[in-house]
């Protein structure tokens, strides 16, 4: 794979997830630069559609195992292995879902959470800046009650600089948002109010920030927290300002032709020399 991990052909797909890829384009941006800063190996592949779990949920599981199914095609086609991705609903769908679809499914899916705990404990001279503040966190229902995973995201912020002020529900027993099992399509007058409550609970802390690790969260407490002294803050804005890394220095994507390309982590910091360590590149400018 060379000296660049994430630079050469990989076998581990990143799967950002709709809202991230089509709605939230920093936050993806932002993503890319933390793996390769962090020396996450990845790939993306372009040529895919949505996980299926908004159409597994409401019902329609025909639909969905053909989601399913041309994914997994196109995954084997680039050679996929593993899956790597910070969209808590496609990293349940994937894990949890297409092994019901697929009988044939076989690709790991790795958690990034605890890969970038891990990444960020043995690399922590990457830290250039450390937030030394209080914040809480909003537990994603698809990551703490369906996959037990709620220690990843904390560490990753105590590693990072933040001290964490609990609300009453949270990891598994947390709070729903209000973002999860289509509810903000099906009722989203409902989906509001509970989003509303949970920035009211955070409120109570007198903290002036809630972190959370899903893009879907995100979208729907931050809609709800306007006027309320309540920032919404996604993991990657807080990973990437802890790691020196700008949003107007994310790189732009090459223009996609059809539906056939992949771009390769290269593509991301063409400027870099190849016999350059990524260790020793200065991010920050």
């Amino acid at each position: 794979m060379g000296k660049f991990l994430g630079f050469g052909k990989s076998n581990v797909a990143y799967f950002p997830g709709c809202a991230t890829y089509h709605k939230y384009r920093d936050f993806f941006g932002l993503y890319q630069k933390i793996f390769l800063k962090l020396g996450i190996d990845f790939e993306l592949v372009e040529k895919k559609v949505c996980s299926g779990l908004p159409a597994f949920e409401a019902g329609y599981e025909k639909e969905a195992r053909k989601i399913a199914r041309r994914n997994f095609e196109i995954f084997k086609e680039a050679g996929i292995k593993s899956i790597i991705t910070n969209s808590p609903g496609a990293y349940v769908m994937f894990l949890e879902n297409y092994s019901e679809l697929l009988p044939d499914w076989d690709l790991e899916i790795r958690n990034l959470w605890e890969v970038i705990a891990e990444k960020l404990a043995k690399k922590s001279r990457l830290i250039k800046f450390k937030a030394m503040e209080m914040i809480t966190f909003h537990d994603s229902c698809y990551l703490a009650r369906y996959s037990h995973i709620y220690e990843e995201p904390r560490q990753i912020l105590e590693l990072i600089g933040y001290q964490i002020v609990e609300m009453s529900d949270n990891k598994m027993n947390t709070m729903c948002c209000g973002s999860c099992g289509g509810l903000r399509y099906s009722n989203p007058k409902l989906a509001d109010e509970i989003a509303k409550e949970r920035i009211v609970q955070a409120k109570r802390l007198g903290v002036k920030k809630m972190i959370v690790a899903s893009v879907d969260n995100y979208d729907l407490l931050k809609k709800n927290a306007v006027g309320s002294e309540i920032e919404i803050l996604e993991l990657s804005e807080v990973l990437a300002l802890a790691l020196g890394i700008k949003k107007e220095e994310i790189v732009r994507e090459e223009a996609i032709d059809g539906e056939d390309e992949v771009i390769k982590g290269k593509n991301l910091k063409e400027e870099i020399n190849d016999e350059e360590s990524i260790e020793d590149v200065d991010w920050s400018k």
